[in-house]
């Protein structure tokens, strides 16, 4: 039984990378996504049994049908990413690896007839699909879409309702939260940030309304972002002063904080207290 909830887990993640990958792609373009996909290169329409998430990418050998240019490996890379993120979310909702591997098929019908369960994950598998969507624009654009931020924001905040969050707070908490990048935003002279990472903030605030787990995001984020600068200075990539997309880097440690926030704070409470 637990096979078959992996399995469901990643496929779904499969197909929802693939549509992020697209989606990106469109919104940066102004395109509708009604309109079939095509290869960015020669433009040619691609058939349904060339877009099947990660496998159609294996078929083909990385490249175009038609053209027969290389593929990015961003497509697949998306896709497999984001299939293993639901996965671990899925697993972080029923209680861990441990238990979820010791579910009997009566526990697990037990879970999923839980509306708390439901609305619980479906917030988390909304919230990483969102992140992995700014991971993908942010790091190949240097820009977050509001559209993505303000459509979001309104889905998460209904579902924190549902999940028993106080509204005020949620909102307080939000705007605290774009409050600590609008000021980094003055402080900096725009030059250490933009306005899209402002809004980021207000959804990143709504996200994570507790301000251990908030505050664990944001020490990820700016660790890894100036060990990731340092790395690129090294090795000649980039220079003093260079700008970094701030939202991949928040994105990256917001997915951490999700699944595994509330681990690493016991770790570090037992560790030290």
């Amino acid at each position: 039984m637990s096979i078959f909830i992996l399995i469901f887990l990643f496929v779904l993640g499969l197909i929802i990378g693939s549509f992020l990958d697209c989606l990106a792609w469109r919104l940066y373009k102004g395109e509708s996504l009604l309109n079939r996909s095509y290869c960015p290169q020669c433009r040619h329409q691609i058939a349904w049994y060339d877009n099947i998430p990660l496998l159609s990418f294996l078929i083909l050998r990385g490249r175009c049908r038609h053209c027969r240019r290389p593929i990015s490996w961003q497509y697949p890379a998306i896709e497999l990413v984001t299939g293993l993120l639901f996965i671990l979310a899925g697993v972080k909702e029923l209680g861990g690896w441990h238990y979820f591997l010791a579910y009997t098929p009566e526990d697990l019908f037990f879970q999923f007839s839980s509306v708390r369960w439901l609305l619980s994950t479906v917030r988390d598998l909304l919230v990483i699909s969102t992140l992995v969507l700014i991971f993908i624009y942010d790091g190949r654009w240097y820009l977050i879409s509001n559209l993505i931020i303000c459509s979001t924001a309104v889905a998460v905040f209904l579902l924190n309702l549902s999940l028993g969050f106080a509204w005020y707070h949620s909102l307080l908490f939000a705007i605290i939260s774009s409050g600590f990048f609008f000021l980094q935003f003055i402080l900096t002279r725009r030059r250490g940030l933009g306005e899209g990472d402002i809004w980021l903030g207000f959804w990143l605030g709504l996200v994570f309304p507790d301000l251990s787990l908030w505050w664990l995001m944001i020490l990820i984020a700016y660790f890894s972002g100036s060990l990731t600068g340092l790395f690129l200075m090294i090795v000649g990539r980039k220079k003093w002063g260079s700008k970094l997309p701030l939202g991949v880097f928040l994105a990256f440690s917001a997915v951490i904080v999700l699944l595994y926030g509330q681990a690493l704070i016991a770790y570090y409470q037992s560790w030290f207290f």
